[in-house]
């Protein structure tokens, strides 16, 4: 393949990235998913190609992506061996577990890549709940919050790796590189310490990368639950229209109708709830497919972020004057922050919207970032019109006690804890971010009293 054919099919493989990402209309064939095939080829994780000259050079690339976790542990030990001031230190550290945690949080991604596609499938299909306009609002209102936050969440972290180019690293205490040839050739030592520093765009989309992945799971699953609520909301509506469409085609007396009426309504109704319940059935399939894939990222967030948390504010508040590199830090700080408040307040909805009612010892602060304005599954089935529309007929005994115990059955179901629990160490929901802030700040003052 000659240059100008390469850079053909790569323009048109840009464009159409582009179009996708700046599509303004929301479609039932629509990506949940927004930029995330991108995402994987920019963090070096993977690559959908099948041209062995671009997979040389990806393969490369997503080698190169390492190097700033080995220079950063060399720095670390150096740091130690020459007994730096602990504010030093601690950063190093920051340094360390954050490439590291990215480089883990991105390996079990691709460990749990099938049942994560299974995810991005069972979210695009949208094979029910077509028919309801409210399942159209939902489902777009979620993409649109997807697109919302990929767009500015790249754009900030993208540009605090730009702003490394502007950091001096021939002392920088964890960015100083293990070779020192600027005396005799001063212009190598800025080319190796530039190069270096584009080695960080794999860090940064990784940095995305590993947080969205996790957001868009559960802003989807969320979507489609709140879907199911909404079919649930709509069952008995349902049922009268496709018991009037049968009549309709079935002309007879009055009392015929009324007799033919009730006992499709029955039909019906059974059929109805029965395909609620095996919705409801099949999304805890799928959530379960990923469920130690969750389990496993919010552990590593919790701690990792606690330790970043308290690590760069005792960095922080050592600094003497504002420099681009504290404003870095202070950027990240806030980034781990965002991000955990973040993925704990969807833990919440989710929790929320399928039906199990979580403890919470803060249930005012709560509420006052979370908005509940759709009922869960089971409020939805306890909230149906059930005690007018199902009346006990003796010639409908059996459908009645059939249409009653699927009803029990889906509010039990439904109010079955989701087991988004760090494998059982703690509930991953918005009450443990508080617990978040308050464990990196003891620890913050734990360690300031030694510096």
């Amino acid at each position: 393949m000659d240059v100008s054919r390469l850079w053909t099919r790569t323009r048109s493989q840009l464009a159409a990235y582009y179009g996708a990402m700046t599509a303004r209309d929301f479609t039932n064939s629509t990506d949940h998913f927004f930029g995330l095939d991108a995402m994987l080829a920019i963090a070096g994780a993977r690559l959908n190609s099948a041209n062995v000259r671009i997979r040389r050079v990806w393969n490369v690339y997503r080698v190169v992506i390492y190097l700033p976790i080995l220079v950063v542990a060399w720095n670390l030990y150096l740091n130690f061996r020459r007994q730096a001031e602990l504010d030093k230190v601690l950063s190093c550290l920051q340094a360390l577990v954050a490439t590291v945690s990215l480089a883990v949080r991105t390996w079990i991604i691709l460990w749990y890549y099938e049942p994560l596609m299974a995810v991005r499938r069972y979210v695009n299909r949208r094979r029910f709940g077509g028919h309801l306009q409210r399942a159209y609002d939902i489902r777009s209102e979620a993409f649109y919050q997807i697109r919302k936050t990929v767009i500015p969440a790249t754009l900030f972290i993208m540009g605090i790796v730009a702003s490394f180019l502007l950091v001096d690293l021939s002392n920088h205490h964890y960015l100083r590189l293990p070779f020192d040839f600027s005396e005799t050739f001063p212009v190598l030592q800025t080319l190796c310490e530039k190069m270096f520093c584009l080695t960080f765009n794999g860090i940064g989309m990784r940095t995305v990368l590993v947080y969205l992945v996790v957001y868009m799971i559960l802003t989807g699953l969320e979507s489609e639950v709140k879907v199911i609520s909404a079919m649930v909301a709509d069952i008995f509506d349902s049922v009268e229209r496709r018991v009037h469409s049968k009549l309709a085609s079935e002309p007879g007396s009055s009392q015929r109708q009324d007799l033919v009426g009730k006992a499709y309504f029955w039909k019906f109704a059974e059929e109805e709830f029965g395909d609620c319940i095996e919705l409801v059935g099949e999304f805890f399939a799928i959530k379960n497919q990923v469920r130690s894939f969750l389990n496993a990222i919010f552990l590593i967030v919790y701690y990792s972020n606690v330790l970043c948390l308290s690590s760069g504010a005792v960095y922080l508040t050592q600094m003497k004057a504002v420099t681009m590199f504290s404003l870095e830090t202070l950027g990240y700080c806030l980034w781990v922050a965002i991000e955990c408040f973040s993925l704990t307040k969807c833990v919440s909805l989710l929790t929320e919207a399928v039906g199990r009612r979580h403890s919470n010892k803060n249930q005012n602060i709560k509420r006052k970032f979370i908005n509940f304005q759709n009922e869960s599954i089971a409020e939805e089935v306890y909230s149906l019109d059930w005690p007018n529309k199902l009346t006990f007929e003796d010639r409908f005994q059996v459908r009645y006690r059939s249409v009653r115990t699927i009803m029990l059955n889906m509010m039990a179901v439904a109010q079955q804890p989701l087991r988004l629990n760090c494998f059982g160490f703690f509930e991953f929901t918005q009450e443990r971010f508080y617990e978040l802030l308050n464990l990196a700040y003891s620890v913050f003052t734990f360690f300031k009293d030694f510096v």
